[in-house]
């Protein structure tokens, strides 16, 4: 028996590559024993390390459940084509686009390219990496991945792991002390597994999730989940990112379509490692320039030939590592693929273990863009702040008008998200306390007091909250849940106020929960507890990827 590859002849080499290759074909078809067999054979002739360890998978799966083939059939190994495998149990769950996405990466692989999973949300990205990595890790192909995730995700990640494939390891560099992190981080580093990570954390470890004892290490995957974050590639938490060695790259994103091309380019600029689009220099002259010039009113002829054809060169570029399906696509493919499946089901006979499940039937869903009047108190102010002096001296200076833009929008929202001093001068407070305030008390948003304010008053004073207060009421009334997005905590203290004092549960999520556990916990109970009509959440914390399907109604504030 050789002690390495270089000891056989070509004539060992090729016996043992035909009976390794017809080993995985065999346990593809469930056929465990017959495969073990081949193996066994082949491991006389070279005695591999990672051979060894797949026979005595074999044998154990052997004897937990035998080889009969209705047994093994729950549990043996899919060839999805071009060499990959996945469980059988796993490979049944995955709808169609959902394989496609698998295939997809595992072709990414092997041509060691980065790629960007663009889908529609609600497709199953999560899935479709999660069913990936089980196949990669299945066959030893992979060793240590890092996934950087906005925080409000990294349990519902932890719980799909479980779910889908519970015998990888999991680990997260998050909560906790820092020797919790560092116990963790250093596990998957040495034994193997998934390691899970916010982008916050990585403004300020990004060098020790780089380095293993001093020396670097080099990841087999690095993931991102919400990946459109690294957009700016000059912040901290980008370069950060950046910096994290990685033999392979992949980028999640429900929101593939950026402002400009710059942020798209920096997507990919991550993903093939700089490889791909070239410097941001050299891509703004070759692409981002004469595109954005195309597009402009007073382009030339020229201009704009140049233009497009510039742009279908870029398409053609990216096209094969960026994988986008919206749901109605997924709709139309999904009906084609019945009728085909009808149509061989009818010539050949039902194929129980190829055809894949089909996607649960999805509600329209329908929005609505509801137009409001200000408050009378609402448009005495606006008025009023626009006749100001601040304003006509902001007209004829140079300076941004962002600040008075966002004073503006106050008054929109609700004028008590405007300063005490601000809300004494404009006569919408009658707080004689005010009258001796300090400078700091002054410069404090008036929300902070709504507390000791009588909730018709704060209704009326905002054209919106009108509306909010009879919808939400109505909702309830009618047995319906909603979420309730703004993206001021202000806003949703008033709200929280007046709806409690009205009768309903509300349950709340904003920045102020930084534990895991306590949003999970929040989470759980809206989901579980019906008597919870209404769950408030900041733009910023809600808006990324969470599930809440207890909910059928939305309501956006801003």
């Amino acid at each position: 028996m050789a002690d390495s590859v270089s000891d056989l002849s070509p004539e060992e080499q090729q016996r043992f590559n035909a009976l390794v290759l017809k080993a995985k074909k065999y346990a593809g078809e469930g056929k465990v024993q017959l495969a073990l067999d081949l193996n066994l054979q082949a491991f006389k002739i070279y005695a591999s390390e990672k051979l060894g360890k797949r026979i005595q998978k074999m044998k154990t799966y052997l004897a937990e459940y035998g080889d009969d083939s209705d047994e093994a059939d729950g549990d043996s190994m899919v060839h999805m084509g071009n060499g990959f495998y996945l469980f059988q149990e796993l490979y049944k769950q995955l709808y169609a686009h959902q394989r496609e996405g698998v295939t997809w990466m595992w072709w990414l692989f092997q041509k060691r390219k980065g790629g960007i999973l663009g889908d529609d949300m609600g497709l199953g990205k999560t899935i479709q990496v999660i069913a990936f990595l089980s196949g990669m890790f299945d066959s030893e192909k992979i060793k240590s991945v890092l996934i950087i995730l906005p925080v409000a995700v990294i349990t519902n990640w932890e719980n799909e792991f479980q779910k889908w494939a519970p015998g990888i390891s999991t680990e997260h560099f998050h909560s906790g002390s820092k020797r919790d992190r560092d116990r963790a981080l250093m596990k998957v580093q040495r034994r193997g597994g998934v390691c899970m990570t916010s982008y916050g954390m990585m403004v300020n470890n990004a060098d020790q999730l780089a380095e293993q004892n001093g020396r670097e290490f080099i990841w087999d995957y690095v993931i991102l989940d919400e990946g459109h974050k690294i957009k700016n590639p000059s912040n901290k938490c980008s370069k950060g990112i950046h910096s994290v060695p990685a033999r392979n790259r992949l980028l999640l994103t429900g929101t593939p379509v950026q402002n400009n091309l710059k942020e798209m380019w920096a997507l990919f600029d991550w993903t093939h490692q700089g490889f791909l689009l070239g410097t941001s220099r050299t891509f703004k002259m070759e692409y981002e320039m004469p595109i954005t010039r195309a597009r402009e009113k007073d382009a030339s002829g020229n201009e704009q030939i140049l233009g497009e054809q510039m742009a279908q060169s870029l398409q053609k570029i990216i096209s094969p590592y960026f994988l986008r399906r919206t749901k109605a696509e997924v709709k139309i493919s999904e009906a084609r693929r019945k009728e085909k499946e009808e149509k061989k089901e009818d010539e050949e006979g039902k194929d129980e273990k190829g055809i894949a499940p089909s996607m649960p039937t999805m509600t329209h869903k329908n929005d609505f863009i509801v137009w409001v009047y200000l408050s009378e108190i609402q448009q005495k102010i606006y008025h009023d702040f626009l006749e100001s002096d601040e304003v006509k001296e902001l007209l004829n200076s140079k300076r941004s008008p962002l600040v008075s833009l966002t004073i503006l929008k106050k008054i929109c929202d609700h004028p008590r998200l405007l300063t005490n001093r601000q809300c004494l001068q404009l006569g919408i407070t009658d707080d004689d306390s005010l009258d001796t305030m300090d400078e700091e008390t002054g410069n404090q948003i008036a929300a902070n007091r709504v507390m000791h304010i009588d909730n018709e008053l704060l209704v009326r004073e905002s054209g919106k909250m009108v509306f909010l207060i009879e919808l939400l009421d109505n909702l309830k009334a009618e047995g319906h849940r909603a979420l309730v997005f703004s993206q001021s905590r202000k806003v949703l203290d008033i709200i929280q106020k007046v709806m409690t004092d009205r009768g309903h549960r509300v349950a709340r999520l904003d920045g102020t929960v930084r534990h895991l556990m306590e949003r999970d916990e929040i989470i759980q109970r809206f989901k579980d507890n019906r008597s919870y009509s209404i769950f408030l959440l900041t733009t910023q914390v809600g808006g990324v990827g969470l599930t809440l399907t207890a909910a059928d109604r939305v309501v956006i504030c801003e």
